[in-house]
C-alpha cells in the first residue's frame, strides 16, 4: 500500500530559520554561563566556590551542546527542503517534456 506524505515547505523553512536563531541564542547563553561560572568559582573560596563554578561550567556545556544540535537540526531541515524542491522541479520538467516534446527541444 502506498502512502502519500505532504509537507509544507515554506512552514518547514520558517521552522528551520527559527531553530537557527534559537541555536545562535543558545550559543550566546553558553558563553555567558562560561564567564559567569568563572566568576562563581572565584567569588566564593573553598569547595563551595568550586562546586558553583563547576555547576556553571556544566550548564554552559549543556547549552553549547543544545545549541550545536539545534543548529544541526535547522541545517538538516533546510537542506531537506532544498533537496525536495529540486527533485520536484526536475520531476515537473520531465512531465512537461513528455507532454510537449517539441517544446523540450
Amino acid at each position: 500500500m502506498s502512502t502519500t506524505i505532504t509537507a509544507q515547505f515554506d512552514a518547514i523553512e520558517q521552522l528551520a530559520a527559527e531553530l537557527a536563531g534559537l541555536a545562535a541564542e543558545l550559543t550566546e547563553e553558553s558563553q555567558l554561563c562560561r564567564s559567569t561560572a568563572h566568576s562563581l568559582g572565584t567569588a566564593v573560596s573553598g569547595a563551595t566556590g568550586e562546586r558553583a563554578g563547576a555547576a556553571g561550567s556544566g550548564w554552559a556545556g549543556v547549552l553549547e551542546l543544545l545549541g550545536r544540535q539545534t543548529g544541526a537540526l535547522a541545517a538538516t531541515l533546510s537542506a531537506a527542503v532544498d533537496s525536495y524542491r529540486t527533485a520536484d522541479a526536475v520531476l515537473a520538467d520531465r512531465v512537461l517534456a513528455r507532454r510537449h516534446p517539441a517544446a523540450a527541444r
